[in-house]
């Protein structure tokens, strides 16, 4: 026997386990690609942490909340108040308590205008202040506009399956926590 070819049970153990890590039962993704994936949702958020520092107590959600008030009152124009906490919530896919208690500190902040509904005393409708709209403008249209060059290499192509495969990688994922 020569040296160094024969295996120890633990080399033997080890080379086991890779080649089921590598290998799948039809139906199921191979355990490398999950790690990929889970690898790239790392990537993904170190991206989100990459914005542009935000004026003192500005937090990233209240920039994605302008942001959603501005498209859901988009149509209309900026001064017409369309948008309600649960448009904001179904826009962004997110609970409606958690929209309205940041609608709340928004509103203190002077970022977003509530206004009473005629319609349903209840409800309110939201507007941005115009520190919202300075806020959209330097953090969604001129930053998004850098990003535009910097990622000018990217196809359309490989954005858009990024997103498909993300967005469903979060359905399946918080449907199965749900089930749990």
């Amino acid at each position: 026997m020569e040296v160094g070819s024969a295996m120890t049970e633990s080399q033997t153990e080890t080379k086991s386990a890779t080649e089921s890590a590598t290998k799948s039962k039809p139906g199921q993704l191979p355990v490398d690609d999950v790690r990929s994936l889970i690898d790239a949702c790392w990537k993904a958020k170190t991206i989100t942490e990459l914005i542009p520092a935000l004026p003192k107590g500005m937090k990233p959600r209240y920039v994605h909340v302008i942001d959603a008030v501005w498209h859901i009152n988009e149509p209309n124009g900026q001064d017409t108040g369309t948008a309600r906490v649960g448009d904001v919530s179904a826009f962004l896919g997110v609970t409606t308590p958690s929209i309205t208690k940041l609608v709340g500190e928004m509103a203190d902040l002077g970022l977003v205008v509530k206004h009473a509904d005629a319609t349903d005393r209840r409800a309110v409708t939201l507007t941005l202040a115009e520190r919202g709209l300075d806020i959209r403008h330097i953090y969604v249209e001129e930053y998004h506009a850098h990003l535009s060059q910097l990622l000018g290499g990217l196809t359309s192509d490989q954005c858009e399956t990024t997103v498909r495969t993300l967005t469903e990688a979060l359905r399946l994922m918080q449907q199965d926590a749900n089930n749990r």
